[in-house]
């Protein structure tokens, strides 16, 4: 039984502040997805808040077939997905903006002034081009966006996305693909270049941003 388990078994026995253990071992992995898929510190903690809520009170459904991680991240996608469905209601009655269901509140993620994609960007250091990547990712189609993180960012295999999200492989391959065509445009267009794999160039970046 890996540790994750003991701990889920410790909190059904009916130590509950046992639990404070899978939130704190857990939390920022989850706060990373979230943030790349909603592009909002604010919003990302609300629904990690609410995963963590959900996951406990369905603690007795983990078995165990996936990871704790893998399994509370499937909690937070699902929670994603039913704020943008709601998002795109209350758009369809005037209540919320178009720019709202595209991003959420984009608040701290307003894209570079577009004059910067005249200057040369080659001599920007690793933090500065994670912040160009990241804008760019938070403006990419949210599905495209989803599937890129848990492939490239979180670096899962498609069986498992597939596993979190309910999407086929042979979808999620297609998704990841548009994605990383459309981060490749988008970031050139700002004078970054990227070269060799979007993907490969993306995970080092977030190296260097987990090392800063």
């Amino acid at each position: 039984m890996n540790s994750d388990m003991k701990v889920v078994k410790q909190v059904l026995d009916g130590d509950t502040e046992a639990f404070r253990v899978l939130v704190d071992r857990h939390r920022n992995k989850l706060f990373g997805v979230l943030m790349r898929m909603l592009a909002d510190p604010q919003l990302a903690d609300e629904v990690a808040q609410d995963t963590f809520v959900k996951a406990y009170t369905r603690l007795e459904g983990f078995r165990g077939e996936a990871s704790f991680s893998t399994w509370l991240i499937q909690i937070g996608i699902h929670q994603v997905r039913d704020r943008q469905r709601k998002l795109k209601r209350e758009a369809s009655a005037g209540i919320v903006s178009l720019d709202e269901i595209r991003l959420g509140n984009t608040s701290g993620w307003e894209p570079a002034d577009s004059r910067q994609a005249a200057d040369p960007l080659t001599n920007l250091d690793a933090k500065e081009k994670w912040e160009h990547f990241e804008a760019e990712l938070a403006r990419i189609p949210a599905s495209f966006r989803e599937a890129f993180t848990l492939r490239h960012l979180e670096n899962m295999d498609y069986g498992e996305i597939s596993h979190i999200t309910g999407d086929s492989p042979g979808t999620l391959k297609v998704r990841v693909h548009r994605a990383r065509a459309l981060l490749k445009a988008r970031m050139e267009a700002r004078g970054v270049e990227l070269g060799g794999s979007t993907a490969a160039h993306s995970a080092r970046l977030t190296r260097k941003q987990e090392e800063s």
